[in-house]
């Protein structure tokens, strides 16, 4: 992965503190590199990863999304394995990738779908 070239660490389900009474466990988050994380995250990650599993519904999800767009997280993504497809959730909804990558305005940061479903084939 490219975590030194730019300049993030990646967590696996770290709670993150979206409100003063609500915790919510991503199955991924993107920090800059050096964030401060204790516990909890208690600030605005750069990117927030859900990754659909069979018997999740994209319904299911929209409240967790809205949770994370009040925190005031940019970049939403969520991977459907099963159909090989991700989407960007933002204020208007979830949208499907067409262009077949994921990007952050302002990073390097670049995800390539192809790639990363090719992984699911290999493995």
């Amino acid at each position: 992965m490219n975590r030194d070239a730019w300049g993030v660490e990646v967590f696996p389900e770290l709670r993150t503190r979206v409100s003063e009474t609500r915790i919510r466990v991503p199955d991924l988050l993107v920090v800059a590199k050096g964030t401060a994380i204790d516990r909890v995250l208690e600030q605005p990650p750069l990117i927030a990863i859900e990754i659909l599993s069979p018997e999740d519904r994209l319904g299911r999800l929209q409240q967790r999304i809205t949770d994370y767009l009040g925190f005031g997280v940019e970049n939403i993504w969520v991977f459907d394995a099963e159909e090989r497809v991700a989407r960007r959730a933002t204020g208007t909804g979830l949208h499907v990738v067409a262009d077949g990558e994921l990007t952050v305005a302002g990073t390097a940061i670049r995800v390539v779908l192809s790639e990363v479903f090719g992984e699911l084939e290999r493995g």
